[in-house]
């Protein structure tokens, strides 16, 4: 409402007080602006001009408030600005931000505590890469060319590259790169002159993942397809997997070794046969692979460890003879690995050089010998007498003294002259003038540069990479070995060979193009566009819930860290995938749309890694509603690592299961940065159990089926090991063998009696299970082809039963089930699968507990490596967490190789512990080995827990029971009564109870 019309000269004297000191109007009520507006309707409407009263009385009080803003526009005003009233909302106490910062600086005006204290207040932007863009590399071969060789599987090549961590497998490829890139024709002061695209030793081409370069190790198997030309000129196409050297991350080297015909290991010449290495040679054997041996570091003899020829010499032949050894161990008809074979290469890959006995033959053979008969003469204890120049067994058979043996003189001393000259000359001049003596001439600005930069370089003129040519020797060609590969790892009558079959070994995330799938094509050919079948591991003929359709979106070869589309892929070929890998979790087979498949690809076998995951992890995010993003992200995991499982309890927990510590903090890495993309909240690791029994059955287990027409009666015992370990390797296939068969197998191998041979029905809870079930019950007392009508029920029940065991429901392990009795009903309708499969499973939780059930936990085999001086001092480090050791190997100036057992459960933080300890000195690398009982009855209720201590050793049964019931939301104590019948009950007896 408007106040009434007063002069601006009444308001400051203060004649008429309405108004205050701040000048607010304090006169008398006004009327309503409703009244207002009525007045001033009907005056617009009086035709005798009332209007134009009321306008002029308004336009004098519009006069008389000086300073204050109408409707009408500015009114000019003659009173002193400086007396004007202004409101408080009007008025201005500081300078603008404009009028500071000026113009042109944008700025932001936030309330104070308006974000958390972890909150930036202006947040960093942030990037969500996390492939390493990798450098293309202008191959010396066309790309034409390229595509001619794909179509030749003749002239292809796979090999999978394994060896230890920090062994050098990367650099090696890289080395690879360098050869068969075309010269880049920069400066050589700059430091990548001629035939050095990428530098050898300094790119890693392979590590793809920013995590992997961060970590300064492998991750995932990488594929890499390089044209290399051998010594003759001829170019072959040869696939190099880099694979990963911590045992934890060996899943995707068996991923690698699965796509692969050979196997390229490398040692390090000074810590020589470890764990990892000894790993791989096992996969390779076991999938029957070839194997190349490669000596790693071996300048780390002359210029770490300051070794003579000769002693370079005997450490050299040590790692060789371990390496055979341990290979006849494993596989008696095995190869063996030598030098003068051309099977094993020696070299170092940061220094960019390699050799053979085959290299230094043809560049040294003696008038009248060939290169290759003098090659099988440079290794062991031969000798040549300059005198006679003939060949000597021992060096006292020499007409001359310090005669040394021909590896020496002809293969090593050469290479440790090369050093010599360049790290003890004076000068620029004076090292070319010692290397011109060997044939070596490197240009001027080339002798300026750093030693290790002028060794790379030297020898790139002095030896040719071997590599190259052994791999074409010694590896057969890609068509052989894919035919091998499908008569090996096919389940069923082979395909067709005309029919495009290819096989997924793994999976993993790409900017910009989704999930792209490692294959390795067996047969046929396929290209960009083409529609085709996705069979998971499993798949039987006609079984359409294991057989997916997709389309191929994308074919590319790869390069390490680069990959080129190509638009064919045929028989031979290593490729990336994409547009397949929907239908599929880890692996799989991919076949042609008009490919009628009878069979498709087993699934990895993980048992050299430990066959399974058993360290676990509760995840839940940050903020509830992201998480069907979690689930996502979890899925995704699921696909990219090999080994890894996830589950949801029951209870609505989400488990993620690793091999170990390092392995799940990759794992939560890219669930955060990569897969999901949300905050994770993790609870404390913990590892899955499993239960088993100590003795036998107490009484005979019966359990009725609820309409009381049938009675099944059970009992359990221990199953030896040797068949639950045969049967997580394979080794005994009830699905095709015939009863002799079985028979002969737990009759002949075993020392069972062939009665009890031909009443095995199945391992459970899958067919690589460590359970078995027995049929005991005699045919005079129960008709067995009623029996047989009720056998896939009462299987079902017992896989039930020992996928979620009666303790806590984790697996059942080592426990042999016999069928005693069966009392069924003659209607079929009153002994279906309903009615059997829960009593089968209610009977035999009951026989595992009279048995006096035990709970087991995974336990870890670790290799220490340490000072000598300090392998002492791992025991008592060891036995604080119920672990010891069982041996130790002085492996010479690299220190002792301490070999122990520990509990995965006790392992959380016993690396940190062991590294604080040595002052880091010492690493540990622990491979799940076996599982062992823990200590304690479990169902022992009389043992006390108490919160915040740690139990005594016979209470680890009970304490471990509780709190995986706890965390699974059960009760405490097992409810072993509801398992029973009152007959049973009865049977035990009060004590027994």
């Amino acid at each position: 409402p408007q106040p009434p019309a007063t002069s601006a000269k009444a308001i400051m004297s203060g004649e008429e007080e309405l108004y205050d000191e701040f000048g607010n109007y304090i006169g008398p009520d006004l009327d309503s602006s409703s009244d207002d507006g009525d007045s001033d309707d009907q005056s617009r409407q009086d035709p005798s001009g009332g209007a134009a009263d009321d306008d002029s009385v308004s336009d004098r009080s519009r006069q008389s408030l000086t300073g204050m803003d109408v409707d009408s526009g500015p009114v000019p005003v003659h009173a002193d600005p400086q007396s004007s009233i202004v409101l408080h909302e009007d008025k201005q106490h500081y300078p603008t931000a404009s009028a500071v910062y000026g113009s042109g600086v944008h700025t932001a005006v936030i309330d104070e505590d308006a974000q958390a204290l972890e909150e930036p207040i202006i947040a960093p932007t942030k990037s969500a890469s996390f492939e390493v863009v990798g450098r293309s590399v202008a191959f010396a071969a066309s790309q034409q060319y390229v595509s001619g060789l794909q179509s030749l599987p003749a002239s292809q090549r796979v090999v999978a590259v394994c060896g230890h961590l920090h062994s050098g497998k990367t650099t090696l490829i890289d080395t690879l790169i360098s050869l068969a890139s075309e010269p880049t024709g920069a400066d050589p002061a700059d430091g990548a002159g001629e035939g050095d695209a990428p530098r050898a030793g300094l790119a890693r081409s392979c590590d793809a993942l920013t995590s992997e370069k961060d970590r300064g190790m492998s991750l995932k198997a990488t594929a890499c397809t390089l044209p290399l030309p051998d010594s003759r000129g001829k170019t072959y196409l040869q696939t190099y997997v880099s694979t990963p050297g911590h045992p934890q991350f060996f899943d995707a080297a068996l991923a690698g070794l699965r796509s692969a015909d050979a196997a390229l290991v490398v040692v390090d010449a000074v810590e020589g046969l470890m764990c990892t290495t000894e790993m791989a040679l096992s996969a390779a054997l076991a999938q029957g692979l070839d194997v190349v041996l490669v000596i790693n570091k071996v300048d780390r003899l002359i210029l770490d460890l300051h070794l003579p020829p000769n002693d370079a010499f005997y450490k050299l032949r040590s790692v060789v003879d371990a390496v055979n050894v341990y290979v006849k161990s494993k596989d008696a008809n095995a190869r063996l690995l030598t030098p003068d074979r051309g099977n094993v290469v020696m070299g170092s890959a940061q220094g960019g050089w390699f050799f053979t006995c085959q290299s230094f033959a043809a560049k040294y053979a003696p008038e009248g010998l060939s290169a290759d008969e003098f090659a099988k003469r440079l290794w062991g204890d031969c000798y040549l007498d300059p005198e006679s120049r003939t060949f000597k067994r021992t060096a006292k058979e020499c007409g001359r003294k310090g005669v040394d043996r021909t590896f020496v003189e002809f293969c090593l001393k050469p290479v440790y002259k090369v050093y010599s000259a360049i790290l003890a000359s004076s000068s620029p001049a004076a090292l070319d003038k010692q290397l011109r003596s060997a044939g070596i001439r490197l240009k001027k600005k080339e002798l300026k540069m750093n030693a290790q930069e002028v060794v790379r370089r030297a020898f790139g003129l002095f030896l040719e990479n071997p590599i190259p040519d052994v791999v074409a020797g010694f590896v057969r060609d890609a068509g052989a070995g894919a035919d091998l590969k499908v008569a090996r790892n096919w389940s069923g009558p082979s395909p067709r060979s005309d029919g495009f079959v290819a096989e997924v070994v793994g999976s993993h995330e790409a900017e910009g193009v989704g999930f792209l799938s490692l294959v390795r094509v067996h047969s046929g050919s396929a290209k960009v566009g083409d529609a085709v079948k996705v069979l998971r591991p499993g798949y039987e003929e006609g079984d359409d819930d294991d057989c997916g359709h997709a389309q191929i979106t994308g074919l590319y070869l790869p390069h390490g860290g680069f990959r080129t589309s190509v638009g064919v892929v045929s028989k031979g070929n290593v490729c990336l995938m994409s547009g397949v890998d929907g239908s599929l979790s880890k692996t799989g087979t991919v076949v042609g749309a008009d490919v009628v498949p009878e069979g498709a690809f087993r699934p990895l076998d993980y048992y050299i890694a430990g066959g399974e995951a058993t360290v676990k992890l509760a995840v839940e995010p940050l903020n509830p509603s992201e998480l069907p993003k979690l689930v996502e992200g979890m899925r995704k995991v699921d696909k990219s690592y090999g080994m890894s499982r996830t589950k949801v309890e029951e209870s609505g927990e989400h488990l993620i299961f690793g091999t170990g510590e390092l392995y799940l903090d990759c794992i939560m890495h890219d669930l955060r940065s990569r897969f999901a993309g949300v905050e994770v909240k993790v609870a404390d690791p913990v590892v899955a159990f499993q239960e088993t029994v100590s003795e036998s059955s107490r009484v005979k287990c019966y359990a009725t089926t609820p309409n009381k027409k049938n009675v099944l009666t059970f009992v359990s015992e221990g199953l030896e090991e040797r068949i639950g370990f045969d049967a997580e390797r394979g080794r005994i296939d009830l699905d095709n063998w015939t009863a002799k068969d079985t028979a002969a197998y737990f009759a002949g191998g075993q020392g069972w009696d062939k009665l009890s041979a031909r009443s095995v029905w199945c391992f459970g809870p899958t067919e690589r299970g460590t359970n078995l079930l027995m049929d005991d019950t005699l045919p005079s007392e129960v008709d067995k082809a009623t029996l047989g009508t009720t056998r896939g029920s009462i299987v079902q029940g017992f896989k039930w039963a020992t996928r979620e065991g009666p303790l806590c429901e984790e697996p059942v392990r080592g426990v042999k089930c016999k069928l005693l009795d069966a009392t069924l009903a003659t209607q079929p309708v009153l002994r279906g699968g309903g009615q059997v499969i829960p009593t089968v499973r209610r009977a035999v939780y009951s026989s595992i507990l009279t048995a006096s059930p035990r709970l087991m936990e995974p336990v870890y085999r670790l290799q220490i490596q340490c000072p000598t001086e300090i392998s002492k001092e791992v025991g008592p480090l060891l036995s604080k967490r119920r672990g010891h050791v069982v041996g130790e190997t002085v492996v010479g100036v690299a220190g002792s190789l301490v070999k122990a057992y520990l509990p995965v459960i006790e392992s959380f933080g016993f690396e940190t512990d062991l590294r604080t300890f040595t002052q880091g000195a010492a690493m540990s690398y622990a491979i799940m080995d076996h599982w062992q009982v823990v200590p304690g009855d479990p169902l022992d209720s009389s043992i006390v827990l108490h919160p915040l201590e740690p139990s005594p050793l016979q209470a680890l049964g009970r304490e471990f029971l509780v709190k995986t019931r706890r965390r699974k939301g059960l009760g405490e104590n097992v409810g072993v009564f509801k398992y029973f019948d009152e007959g049973v009950k009865d049977e035990l007896g009060e004590e027994d109870m």
